[in-house]
């Protein structure tokens, strides 16, 4: 399963072990592969892991759509008939391998 936080350094405050939320690996991720279209549906507002399940049958991936196209707050961000970039499977499991911090 990729996660976000496998993009995210760790760092030690006060003893604790905590991510580093002020350097990750997102932003990096290039698409090679050709990539898919998807025009947000009413019953997709607010739930962005429906999209991920509907375009890559399975949840996992709605942080990665959202960071494709600059989708900061899944709550309000998104619009009905708003035309998503979906990234190929073979992109997301590239930039896994090359940028994963785990």
């Amino acid at each position: 399963m990729i996660e976000r936080t496998d993009f995210y350094s760790k760092i030690i405050v006060d003893d604790v072990e905590e991510y580093d939320y002020l350097y990750n690996n997102i932003s990096k991720l290039t698409m090679s592969y050709p990539v898919t279209y998807y025009r947000v549906q009413e019953n997709d507002l607010m739930r962005m892991d429906l999209v991920s399940y509907k375009v890559y049958g399975s949840a996992e991936y709605w942080w990665i759509i959202a960071n494709v196209n600059g989708i900061e707050d899944v709550f309000h961000d998104m619009e009905v008939g708003q035309l998503l970039t979906v990234p190929n499977k073979l992109d997301i499991y590239q930039f896994y391998k090359r940028y994963s911090l785990r």
